[in-house]
């Protein structure tokens, strides 16, 4: 798992988007221009993440006065994050590890909901150099540290 310091290898994963793009996309290209959050879910669909996702949807505006790229990871495949995207109305894409190729390098995983191998509920705040700034992982699958700690991570690199 990656801590705080580490500089997140690049990786290339399809990017799920509500319009239905899900296209191979590598993590440096979203880095160079500012920070990135990587928000990670264990569960498309599901209660807590729903709220996440929306969240995060929902402080586009603040996230883009902060030149904050962002996407949502989960291990679900890009055929469902494109359609959890797109019910949602999300703004931003969602990086689909349905084969564990990556996440099992940089975040920790668990059992959640019966289903093995699951991203634990949590985020990367990632400096425009690709370097883990801040981040906060759950080992409750029903626990969302919300939007605010984000931000304030986010506006210490500034």
């Amino acid at each position: 798992m990656l801590n705080v310091g580490d500089t997140v290898p690049d990786f290339t994963l399809p990017l799920a988007f509500a319009d239905g793009k899900k296209d191979p996309v590598s993590f440096k290209s979203l880095t160079g221009n500012g920070p990135v959050v990587i928000a990670f879910f264990p569960l498309a669909f599901t209660g807590v993440c729903t709220k996440e996702m929306c969240e995060i949807r929902d402080q586009h505006d603040v996230l883009d006065h902060l030149r904050t790229a962002r996407a949502g990871f989960s291990c679900d495949t890009p055929h469902t994050n494109v359609e959890f995207a797109k019910q949602n109305k999300l703004q931003h894409g969602i990086f689909s590890d349905p084969n564990h190729k990556v996440v099992n390098e940089i975040w920790d995983t668990a059992v959640v909901g019966g289903v093995a191998s699951r991203a634990k509920r949590g985020w990367l705040v990632v400096d425009k150099n690709g370097k883990v700034a801040e981040k906060w992982v759950s080992d409750d699958p029903g626990i969302w540290s919300g939007i605010a700690p984000i931000e304030a991570a986010i506006s210490k690199l500034k």
